[in-house]
């Protein structure tokens, strides 16, 4: 074969090595030594590219291949679905520099063949195996969940969406465990994960054998669209707002989440709301707070109008701050929302955050014995955010994971001990199946 008078990438490839990771490959020729082959990555959300070295030996034809890490060896974790940009470069000893044009590949999960539904932005992704028909029924209810979710939060949030939203579906837990980042054993033992969100990378996860899948979904979606109206205020929103928001834009409302945070009540387990930064504690005691989060984000709505939700997202792009944000919409602030929400439900207000934990502090070891629930103990510091992200990733790079147990609500509630006119919705949750 004639040598070029240009050096040149004459192939390329790239390999899904789920879930470690892709495999990029090329083959380049030149008439005068090649000393440099690299391949330039961008991943959605990040501010840099990622710089891979391709291993190889100089001379005048030259292959080679780098691996991107999306899981394992201190990789950033990737979810499927993500689009990844990529160039390739090569520089040879006569310091000429070739680039192919900028490509893009989807991050699949290879061990399943995936089928695709769209419509507008939203993309669903499938597999089918021996049940495809059923499989592409239920992916279009999620398409369908998927594409009024954008139609109903879009307006409420004061965005106009348009970049793309890909979600995809996994038939069983055990197939949508393997895409999720590590989790703890601890956690993993007592929750489970029917919806993930990535909002830098616009990325759903959904367990498609939920009967609860068009709630799944719309929840999720929601996340993605909370993240994008309030921009660099995103990594400052606190969990109550954020779950709230996703909780509101639920489409398929059941009455679990009463259940939950009725219960939460009466044992006296209702934290106040600038506790509420991260979800904590007990399987139960999250799934209370996410009763609690939906409640106050339906009263701020029913009271002061859907319009405000988005001056408050412009509003948290600007302060960085949930407490100046509210201030500067509403009139108030965390303590104050939770004064007036507790207030509309029939629950004695708390004190100044100040003043509530000095009186903690006080009275940390005398047992309540009053017939008004009491205020929840001050938690200990949050542990590492798993539903935002892992111990060594900034919070902007993962999204909400949604995962936590069915509560058990065996207690006596009196009736009319609360108006319950705001409370909650369906809960997405289930406790694991024991074998």
């Amino acid at each position: 074969m004639a040598q070029s008078d240009e050096p040149m990438i004459v192939s390329d490839s790239v390999e899904s090595n789920f879930p470690d990771g892709l495999i990029f490959g090329a083959v380049a020729r030149g008439p005068d030594p090649i000393e440099h082959l690299r391949v330039l990555l961008r991943v959605p959300g990040s501010e840099t590219l990622t710089n891979g070295r391709l291993d190889i030996v100089p001379g005048t034809e030259v292959s080679g291949e780098y691996a991107l890490q999306t899981r394992t060896g201190g990789g950033q974790y990737v979810p499927p679905g993500t689009p990844i940009s990529y160039v390739y470069e090569l520089r040879d000893s006569a310091g000429r520099i070739v680039r192919t044009p900028e490509r893009e590949v989807i991050y699949e999960d290879s061990r399943f063949q995936w089928l695709q539904l769209s419509e507008g932005l939203i993309t669903v992704y499938y597999y089918g195996g021996s049940l495809a028909e059923f499989v592409k029924k239920r992916a279009q209810i999620v398409l369908d969940a998927a594409v009024q979710t954008v139609e109903n939060m879009a307006p409420i949030l004061g965005i106009d969406p348009n970049l793309p939203i890909r979600v995809v579906t996994y038939n069983n837990y055990r197939d949508m465990s393997g895409a999720l980042p590590f989790r703890s054993a601890a956690v993993r033992q007592d929750l489970v994960t029917q919806g993930m969100a990535w909002p830098n990378e616009r990325v759903v996860l959904v367990l498609g054998d939920e009967t609860t899948v068009t709630g799944i979904t719309s929840h999720e979606l929601t996340h993605i669209l909370v993240a994008e109206a309030s921009g660099r205020g995103y990594p400052r929103l606190p969990t109550w707002l954020n779950e709230g928001l996703a909780e509101f834009g639920n489409l398929d409302q059941g009455e679990s989440y009463t259940q939950a945070l009725l219960h939460g009540i009466y044992t006296r387990r209702v934290k106040p709301l600038w506790y509420l930064s991260d979800f904590g504690g007990e399987p139960e005691d999250i799934v209370i707070a996410y009763g609690h989060s939906r409640s106050v984000v339906r009263y701020l709505i029913a009271r002061y109008g859907p319009e405000k939700i988005a001056e408050l997202m412009r509003a948290l792009r600007v302060t960085l701050d949930v407490d100046q944000a509210l201030q500067q919409v509403y009139g108030f602030d965390q303590h104050g929302l939770d004064t007036e929400w507790r207030l509309q439900i029939g629950l004695e207000p708390l004190p100044e955050p100040d003043a509530l934990e000095a009186r903690q502090r006080s009275e940390s070891e005398e047992p309540s014995t009053g017939t008004t629930p009491a205020p929840a103990p001050e938690p200990p510091a949050p542990p590492a955010v798993e539903t935002q992200a892992a111990e060594a990733e900034p919070p902007r790079r993962v999204g909400a994971a949604c995962s936590a147990a069915s509560p058990d609500v065996q207690a006596t509630i009196p009736l009319g001990m609360i108006a319950l006119g705001l409370l909650l919705g369906p809960l997405l949750f289930r406790r694991r199946r024991r074998n």
